[in-house]
């Protein structure tokens, strides 16, 4: 993985055959940051996206199983309530219908490449379960 700090946050570049946004997260982890922004743009070989259903209090997600460009990929770093580090990921997604599909982003796979840009906040942001919801929310 390529790398190179710059003044408030990082730019780094995933490669074929890695994993969003665990590797988001592995970077975070490998420069002890628990908190921040990051926003991205490159392909994907297959993605898993989904959307929160507010009325069944879950997450209904698709497998895309083929290349897709990466329109837009923005997100935030924080810690789940048992201490896990989590990269909270949004994703939009175009095919070579040029048509563009958006949502959580669960699972994908890079390729060719992921160019990300990772602002950090100093500290660390924590989530914590809703009394009347299966979702961790930042607890500001």
């Amino acid at each position: 993985m390529l790398q190179r700090p710059f003044y408030g946050g990082w730019v780094f570049r995933l490669e074929t055959g890695e994993s969003i946004p665990e590797a988001i997260v592995a970077f975070c982890e490998q420069h002890s940051i628990a908190a921040g922004t990051f926003s991205g743009i490159g392909a994907v070989q297959w993605a898993r996206l989904g959307y929160y259903d507010q009325e069944a209090g879950d997450y209904v997600d698709q497998k895309f199983d083929r290349e897709l460009e990466v329109v837009s990929l923005t997100g935030n770093i924080s810690r789940k309530s048992d201490g896990i580090l989590f990269a909270h990921t949004h994703c939009v997604l175009s095919g070579a219908d040029m048509q563009v599909v958006g949502g959580h982003l669960f699972e994908a796979v890079v390729g060719p490449t992921l160019e990300v840009y990772l602002w950090t906040i100093p500290g660390e942001i924590r989530r914590t379960t809703a009394p009347d919801r299966s979702l961790e929310l930042i607890d500001l």
